[in-house]
């Protein structure tokens, strides 16, 4: 059975109607998944499809934010700074990794138009994260990585979370395991800490399993770290 299947949009910025590819999830199991959640599939990858991009204008979000409602003040920000320079490209069809990149990006730029919140640019800048590691090009991984991370801090310092408790504690866990990835072992077993003893981490086994794995490793790393300083 095929895996992907075209899905119809109306985009609220030029109001054109298209189509865009989106995966049947029943259709596919991950075959394996990082400790950021980055996961790896027999077949087509749900998070390639992750973005919808209007042909016509450029507009381009998450499919849960493209289909929300949006203000025209912030549809007139669209057409001035992204629909004026936008030609005519259609993301329809199955998607190269390449192409993938390019969809991120392109959704990069309607978010920074928008001002979206720094937890939307962490997950965007993942999401780059993971095209690269299976791009297998540390260079950018790292650079995306270092830019979730900090926009993750941002959300956790700035940003409220009074009302989705269990976005602060996915935020605490991710600042640990970028952290750690990028081996920042002392500042990653803070974070875990912070997962760890989080009030909501009971509704979320698999993060606070996770996290208590994690905090190990990192705790391990930061020691062996500092064994090698002292020699």
């Amino acid at each position: 059975m095929d895996t992907l299947f075209d899905r119809v949009y109306d985009c609220q910025v030029c109001d054109n109607t298209f189509k865009s590819k989106q995966v049947r999830t029943s259709a596919v199991r991950p075959k394996s998944r990082d400790k950021d959640f980055h996961a790896y599939y027999e077949g087509d990858n749900p998070t390639h499809y992750g973005v919808i991009c209007c042909p016509y204008c450029g507009y381009a979000q998450f499919e849960s934010d493209f289909k929300s409602k949006l203000p025209e003040a912030d549809k007139e920000k669209i057409r001035k700074f992204i629909s004026s320079r936008w030609h005519y490209q259609n993301f329809s069809q199955s998607r190269d990794l390449d192409q993938v990149i390019r969809l991120y990006m392109i959704a990069l730029a309607s978010y920074k138009v928008l001002g979206a919140t720094y937890y939307t640019f962490g997950k965007i800048y993942l999401r780059l994260a993971w095209c690269y590691r299976e791009a297998e090009d540390s260079a950018n991984e790292v650079k995306y990585l270092t830019m979730s991370m900090e926009a993750f801090c941002g959300s956790y310092e700035k940003e409220s979370h009074v009302e989705n408790d269990m976005r602060e504690l996915e935020i605490t866990y991710m600042l640990g395991e970028i952290n750690r990835q990028l081996g920042n072992y002392k500042e990653a077993v803070q974070w875990y800490d912070k997962a760890i003893n989080h009030p909501s981490a009971y509704k979320n086994q698999m993060i606070k399993k996770y996290a208590r794995e994690q905090w190990t490793e990192a705790s391990d790393a930061f020691r062996n770290s500092q064994d090698t300083v002292n020699v």
